[in-house]
C-alpha cells in the first residue's frame, strides 16, 4: 500500500443551503448518530473498574460523548434513538478511582481520576433528568476530590516536572470542568458543600492569566519580543504551541466565565486574541505548531488539525466574536482576515488521511464552521457596529470586501459539507472497497478524540444546529426569534466543542 498523503485533496462541493436541503441534512446526521452510538455501544468493551485514563482516548471519553448525546436527545429524533443516558451510565464503575493525585496530572485529560469523579457528576445530574425531575446530589468524597485538585493547581507554576521533563500546566481543563459543574443547580446540601470549590473558580482565572504572562516573559527572554504575545503557555519547556490544545484552546475557556469575573483580564485576552489573528494572518491562514519550532520542520505544510493548526485559531474567533465587550473593543481588520484565511485553509488541507476524528481529522477540522456559523448568524449586529467603528477610527483601512464573504452559509455550508463526508471514514465506514480517499482507522477507533465516539458528538451537535430551522419553519431569517422558546431550547443544547467549549458553559463539558 502506498504510503498516504498528510492530506487529500479537496475534491468536496460546498453543499446549497436553503429550505430544501437543511431537513435533508439533519436527517441524514440524526441516522449517523443513531448507528454510529450503536457501533461504539457494541463494539467498545464495558469497563469493569476505573482506569487511570482521560477523556481524550479511554472509556470516559466515551461515557461523555453519551452524556452529551443525552442531553442533545430532544433534538436527535428521540423515538428512535437508542438510550444515551443508559449507555453513558454502563461506562461509570462502581466504586472511587484509586489513582492518586499529583500536580503535573491534574485536568480531566490526563492520568488523574478528575476524569472519573466528572463522570460520577454528570452521572448524578443526568438520573434527575439533568435536573428537571430533581435537584441532584453529589457524593462527598468527590466534591473532596475537586477540593484537592483544585488547591494542588492553585499551587502549580507555569512549567509542572513529569516524567523527567518539564510541562505546561493544564489547570485550564480543571476550569472548564468546575464551570460546567457550576452551571448545574444541586440539593442544598450539595450547594454549600460545593461552595467553597467554586468559589476559587476566580482565583483559578487568575492563575491561568498570570501563568500566561509568565510564559510571555520567558518566552521574550529566551527568544526576543518580535514573535512574542501576550499571553504564551508552553506545551513543554522551551516551546510555546498555538493550537487548540494549548493557547487557543485555552482562551475559550476563559471566556466561559462570568463577565465580572473576566473583566480585569478582557484587555489581555483582547490583545491575545489579536496577536494570534496576526500570525495566523501572516501564515496565510495557518498557526504554526510551536514557537520555537518542535519536531520535524521538514513537513511540506504546517499541520491543519485541531491540536495544532487552523482549527485553533476558528474556535478561538468564533468564541471571541461572541463576546460583546471583546468585540467592541478589540476588533480589528485581522480578525476577519484570520478567519477567511483559515478556513481557506481548512477546506483546502483539511481532509485529512488521519480520519474522521475530533483531535485530526475530518470531524474536527469540520466543527469550527458551525461555531462560526453562530457567531455571523446571532451577533452579526455586534460584529458589524465593531467594523464601522474601526472604519471610523482608521478611515484608510476601510474595506467591506472581506467581510461581505464572510456570511453564516459560507460557514454551515462548508462545516456540514465536512461533517457529513466524515461518514466515509472508518470505523463507521467498514466498507473495505477501494475509494480516493484512503483514510487510516484511528488508534483509538471509538474515543472521544481520536474515534467514533467524537464524532457522534459532532453529528449531534449539527443537528442541533439545524434543528432551529425546523422551530422557525424551514426559514433562514433568525430575526424574532429571540423569544421564541422551542428556538432557544435548540440554542441551549449547542454544547460546543468537548472539553473546549466555545458556546459557554452548558454543563457537559
Amino acid at each position: 500500500m502506498t504510503e498516504r498523503p498528510q492530506y487529500y485533496e479537496n475534491d468536496l462541493t460546498p453543499l446549497p443551503i436553503n429550505q430544501n436541503t437543511l431537513p435533508q441534512y439533519l436527517e441524514e446526521l440524526r441516522a449517523a448518530v443513531r448507528n454510529g452510538a450503536e457501533i461504539v455501544h457494541s463494539k467498545d468493551p464495558l469497563p469493569e473498574q476505573w482506569g487511570a485514563g482521560g477523556m481524550m482516548k479511554h472509556f470516559h471519553g466515551i461515557a461523555l460523548a453519551f452524556f452529551r448525546l443525552d442531553y442533545q436527545a430532544p433534538l436527535l429524533d428521540g423515538a428512535q434513538s437508542p438510550n444515551y443516558r443508559q449507555y453513558a451510565l454502563d461506562r461509570i464503575p462502581p466504586g472511587f478511582p484509586e489513582t492518586p493525585l499529583i500536580p503535573s496530572r491534574l485536568s480531566t485529560c490526563s492520568l488523574s481520576p478528575l476524569g472519573a469523579v466528572i463522570l460520577r457528576i454528570l452521572a448524578s445530574v443526568a438520573k434527575t433528568n439533568w435536573g428537571k425531575d430533581s435537584k441532584p446530589s453529589i457524593a462527598k468524597e468527590d466534591i473532596a476530590t475537586l477540593e484537592q485538585v483544585t488547591q494542588l493547581a492553585l499551587q502549580n507554576g507555569p512549567l509542572v516536572p513529569h516524567n523527567g521533563r518539564n510541562m505546561g500546566e493544564t489547570s485550564f481543563w480543571l476550569l472548564w470542568a468546575l464551570l460546567n459543574i457550576r452551571a448545574h443547580e444541586y440539593d442544598d446540601e450539595t450547594r454549600l458543600s460545593l461552595a467553597p470549590v467554586l468559589g476559587q473558580i476566580p482565583k483559578l482565572l487568575d492563575a491561568i492569566i498570570d501563568a500566561g504572562r509568565q510564559g510571555s516573559q520567558t518566552y521574550i527572554e529566551n527568544n526576543g519580543e518580535d514573535s512574542a504575545h501576550p499571553l504564551m503557555y508552553a506545551w513543554m519547556e522551551g516551546h510555546y504551541a498555538f493550537g487548540a490544545v494549548p493557547v487557543a484552546g485555552i482562551l475559550p475557556i476563559l471566556l466561559s466565565c462570568k463577565p465580572e469575573e473576566l473583566a480585569p483580564h478582557i484587555s489581555i485576552i483582547g490583545e491575545t486574541v489579536t496577536a494570534l489573528s496576526k500570525l495566523s494572518v501572516s501564515s496565510n491562514g495557518h498557526l504554526p505548531m510551536t514557537s520555537p519550532p518542535y519536531g520535524d520542520t521538514k513537513r511540506p505544510s504546517e499541520l491543519v488539525q485541531l491540536c495544532h493548526g487552523s482549527p485553533g485559531i476558528l474556535i478561538l474567533l468564533s468564541t471571541a466574536l461572541k463576546n460583546t465587550t471583546l468585540v467592541r473593543d478589540y476588533w480589528c481588520p485581522e480578525w476577519d482576515q484570520a478567519i477567511y484565511l483559515a478556513t481557506q485553509r481548512v477546506w483546502e488541507e483539511g481532509l485529512l488521511s488521519k480520519g474522521g476524528s475530533l483531535c485530526h481529522g475530518v470531524a474536527g477540522n469540520g466543527w469550527p464552521w458551525l461555531l462560526l456559523h453562530n457567531s455571523f448568524a446571532y451577533h452579526a449586529v455586534e460584529i458589524d457596529d465593531a467594523r464601522r467603528a474601526y472604519q471610523q477610527k482608521n478611515p484608510a483601512a476601510a474595506d467591506d470586501r472581506l467581510s461581505q464573504k464572510l456570511t453564516p452559509d459560507y460557514f454551515l455550508s462548508r462545516g456540514l459539507t465536512f461533517l457529513l463526508h466524515a461518514r466515509q471514514t472508518k470505523p463507521y465506514n467498514s466498507d473495505p472497497g477501494p475509494s480516493d480517499k484512503d483514510y487510516r482507522m484511528p488508534d483509538d477507533p471509538y474515543s472521544l478524540y481520536e474515534g467514533l465516539a467524537g464524532n457522534l458528538c459532532a453529528w449531534a451537535e449539527a443537528c442541533a444546529r439545524l434543528r432551529k430551522d425546523a422551530v422557525c419553519g424551514s426559514c433562514l431569517d433568525c430575526s424574532g426569534l429571540d423569544q421564541d422558546a422551542g428556538f432557544q431550547d435548540a440554542m441551549r443544547r449547542q454544547l460546543g466543542f468537548p472539553l473546549i467549549g466555545g458556546n459557554g458553559a452548558l454543563g457537559t463539558l
